[in-house]
């Protein structure tokens, strides 16, 4: 049951409902085939408490760190302005937010933060948080590395993090600035946590923004110790590409179903990467690859900063969405299940999902609960601006093009076999900004998802030169009357987040699987209680879970409009 309560809350939103509606009188531009309900929302960002004026931020992080069973949002904070940090958004329980970064120990002050994860990486069930950061930029004096923060929760019973970068070793092997510093100190493009090597803790992937350095993989030895294993695992591409820029979150997915985690890295200006997990804790590069297993769409040299994956045809296999600043965003369909083995797709120019307004963040989701995904996409108009032309001071050995001017966002409905039609003119999530990161949640428990959107404000010594100010944005879903079920996991191990479970939901004709992803997009992660549409279905056959371990959980006739809480049993 949805906890909106307030009046001004429910006048706004009737407000916003009188518009769609007269939308949909006059254009149609909201009303899909078949008279199915409006995708809408309302801007609830000052409201519910997250307003964040001149903050440059690339992506929420959504997670309930505190253990109180709502869902939390950590924003990094990459901005040159003196006195901004990184914010914790704490959820009171009725979907509204205060800043509890500096209380609770993660405001990472000093840093240039580029993307977080929260991740459970000891296994004692509270969630930890792992900061990606930049070297300093000119007004910085303090060498802030990549953090990793340990959730104090289970051995203090409060939810405050302590830093333990520099004693559990994350850090590159030989690497003497790390060990000067005490953690990662090149720029970072994105994080993300998976068990690739399937010994049931999560281990690390962390991508790098500058041409000219390596990516890497740590793995996690137990006991809050990291190895890092780059290139002993096959998961160094440097050589591989000529500007290996990688931003953006890995991506950590099962393509080829085989109960091994494989990852696609992209880069800006050169190809994406797709790394086939062995099995044996290695990878192999089957991106060039002529016979399957293969991945040759993804050669695309287009400014891909991150990807959003899932099953968009609705087949069985997870296929991947490129969102692309400088050219048509990329529709890539995996085609396992119809030739019965890994190749790739791309059907961009028919899927309606090749929008031009320079895309940078994105979001996989069904948010109308139609039993299909759509794609939200947060743009800021194509990168056509050399930053040093804008910013000041900016050093001549580095440049770059970047987005000068603000652009509305992209919401995508999705038909269900992988084409989509464009719903965004009066849906309420236009959004102006020059976008960064977006990620969905359902941060008021009603079973349908929202949006927290981020965008960026370039400064020069400190003043704003961007024509639009940098603002968070929480839109809030006004739903509808379809049905729907959440499906919240805890798995077993180490691994209690329970990334890389794929979740299968069967109510009737209508079959959906989602995979559990730890990070997604530009730097941004989703709530990782699943959310499942439903459309006019009046009940669920069954939910089926298959685990990271491999084991196998089903639970017949599941409630609707419910949260299923699946713990993973331990024979």
């Amino acid at each position: 049951m949805s906890r909106r309560a307030s009046r001004s809350g429910a006048a706004l939103r009737g407000l916003v409902g009188l518009s769609a509606l007269l939308a949909v009188t006059v254009g149609g531009s909201l009303e899909a085939a078949g008279g199915k309900a409006p995708i809408s929302f309302v801007d609830e960002t000052v409201a519910r408490g997250v307003q964040d004026l001149g903050v440059n931020s690339t992506g929420p992080t959504f997670g309930d760190y505190d253990g109180d069973g709502d869902v939390d949002i950590f924003v990094p904070v990459e901005d040159l302005a003196p006195g901004l940090h990184d914010r914790l958004f704490e959820n009171d329980g009725k979907g509204r937010f205060r800043d509890v970064a500096a209380a609770r120990g993660v405001q990472n002050p000093g840093s240039l933060s580029r993307g977080a994860v929260f991740c459970d990486f000891d296994g004692d069930g509270d969630r930890d948080l792992l900061s990606a950061n930049m070297p300093p930029g000119q007004p910085r004096q303090r060498h802030v590395p990549t953090t990793l923060y340990r959730n104090q929760l289970r051995e203090t019973g409060r939810a405050d993090f302590v830093d333990v970068t520099r004693a559990a070793g994350l850090m590159r092997a030989g690497n003497a600035k790390d060990a000067e510093i005490g953690g990662i100190g090149d720029t970072a493009g994105g994080v993300g946590c998976a068990d690739y090597d399937r010994d049931g803790d999560l281990d690390v992937f962390w991508k790098n923004a500058d041409g000219d350095i390596e990516n890497a993989l740590f793995r996690n030895e137990g006991g809050w110790r990291f190895t890092e294993v780059t290139t002993a695992a096959g998961a160094a591409v440097q050589s591989k590409l000529k500007d290996s820029n990688a931003q953006g979150s890995p991506n950590w997915i099962d393509f080829d179903q085989d109960g091994q985690t494989d990852l696609l890295i992209t880069n800006e200006r050169d190809a994406k990467i797709l790394l086939r997990n062995k099995g044996d804790g290695t990878f192999e590069d089957i991106t060039r690859g002529r016979r399957p297993p293969t991945g040759l769409p993804f050669l695309n040299p287009g400014y891909a900063q991150g990807a959003c994956i899932a099953d968009f045809d609705h087949d069985g296999d997870m296929d991947v969405f490129l969102p692309t600043a400088d050219q048509a965003g990329r529709l890539i369909l995996n085609r396992l299940k119809e030739t019965g083995a890994l190749s790739f797709e791309d059907i961009t120019r028919r899927s309606g999902a090749g929008v031009v307004r320079g895309t940078r963040g994105c979001v996989a989701a069904d948010f109308d609960n139609d039993g299909h995904v759509d794609l939200y996409l947060n743009n800021g108009g194509p990168s056509n601006t050399l930053i040093n032309d804008v910013i000041g001071d900016f050093p001549p050995f580095v440049q770059f093009y970047i987005a000068w001017e603000p652009a509305a966002n992209t919401m995508l409905r999705g038909r269900g076999d992988g084409t989509f039609e464009e719903v965004t003119a009066g849906s309420g999530a236009e959004s102006m900004g020059i976008g960064s990161g977006v990620g969905a949640a359902d941060v008021d428990d009603d079973g349908f998802l929202d949006l927290f959107v981020a965008n960026r404000t370039y400064y020069s010594a400190g003043k704003r030169v961007s024509p639009e100010p940098g603002q968070n944005r929480l839109l809030i879903n006004r739903g509808n009357r379809n049905a729907w079920i959440k499906v919240a996991l805890q798995g077993a191990g180490g691994n209690t987040d329970a990334y890389g479970a794929r979740v299968t939901v069967v109510a009737g004709a209508l079959v959906q699987h989602q995979e559990l992803q730890s990070a997604h997009g530009y730097n941004s992660t989703n709530d990782p209680t699943l959310v499942f549409g439903l459309g006019a279905a009046r009940a669920v056959d069954h939910v089926e879970v298959r685990w990271p371990s491999g084991r196998v959980q089903r639970v017949e006739g599941p409630a609707l409009r419910k949260t299923l809480r699946l713990v993973e049993a331990v024979p």
